[in-house]
């Protein structure tokens, strides 16, 4: 599936376009570098992973990892069903870029929303939720993204990799 965004085309992840076009990635996380460059990023049991290319076709920008999850409440009880953002990452040569008046970082999130809103006509949930670095805090916030609330539950990583667990709500009432 391909998506035009400005001049950057949107495509998913393949294995001969991973051999071919991972190594010239670099988004400054080691941990999202090492993602695009896995097993994992292809692996349909952990997600699926769309790649933002060039004007050129042979430059990945940026890419994010989309799938599936669950928001809790304090007791386990699930509050609502989630399309969870396991990965996005803009290159180091993209970041704090601009097309226009939007940073392409946006322009990248925002393509990852329209997939998630498409895949929501197929099937319901609610939310949106992702765990953000302290370097993807401010694009996520300017985007909707809130904290999730102490009461609300997911996956959390602790320790010096620690991210901040946000959401996306999808209707607002």
């Amino acid at each position: 599936m391909k998506k035009k965004m400005s001049n950057y085309i949107t495509k998913e992840l393949t294995k001969s376009m991973q051999n071919e076009l991972s190594p010239l990635f670099e988004c400054g996380n080691q941990a999202l570098t090492l993602f695009l460059k896995s097993y994992d990023s292809l692996d349909n049991f952990f997600g699926k992973t769309y790649i933002m290319l060039d004007e050129s076709k042979n430059r990945i920008i940026g890419y994010y990892n989309i799938s599936t999850g669950h928001i809790e409440d304090e007791n386990h009880i699930r509050t609502g069903g989630t399309v969870y953002i396991n990965c996005l990452a803009l290159d180091v040569n993209y970041q704090k870029k601009k097309i226009g008046s939007y940073y392409i970082s946006d322009r990248l999130l925002c393509d990852c929303l329209k997939r998630i809103e498409n895949i929501r006509k197929e099937i319901g949930f609610g939310f949106v939720t992702l765990s953000s670095t302290d370097e993807g805090l401010k694009l996520y916030e300017r985007n909707g993204f809130c904290e999730l609330e102490d009461d609300m539950l997911m996956a959390k990583n602790t320790g010096e990799d620690a991210c901040i667990p946000m959401y996306l709500p999808l209707d607002y009432e």
